[in-house]
């Protein structure tokens, strides 16, 4: 169970660092105290499943995917660089995509 719980929370800060939230801007967000989820994301604390979902809805992710074994960092930083390069071409460039 210990190893479940590590994995979420790494999950967690992973998708966290990648959309550039700090420890505080998450836990304001999802109304839950910073040192919590600071245990939440190094596996030390047992998250109830209204924790996990506000945690998941709060970073753009559905909640099974905090379970799966897939990697969330590659679809999350692909999704960045995508958006990143959006922002970088011009209006015209993106009409003819």
């Amino acid at each position: 169970m210990k190893k479940l719980y590590k994995s979420i929370g790494q999950k967690i800060r992973t998708t966290r660092k990648l959309k550039e939230m700090t420890l505080e801007d998450l836990s304001n967000e999802a109304n839950i105290d910073w040192s919590f989820l600071a245990r939440i994301e190094t596996g030390k604390a047992i998250p109830s499943l209204q924790t996990l979902y506000t945690l998941s809805t709060v970073l753009g992710l559905n909640l099974s995917q905090l379970f799966d074994n897939t990697n969330i960092d590659s679809d999350l930083l692909l999704e960045r660089d995508f958006a990143n390069l959006l922002n970088r071409i011009s209006l015209k460039e993106k009409k003819k995509l």
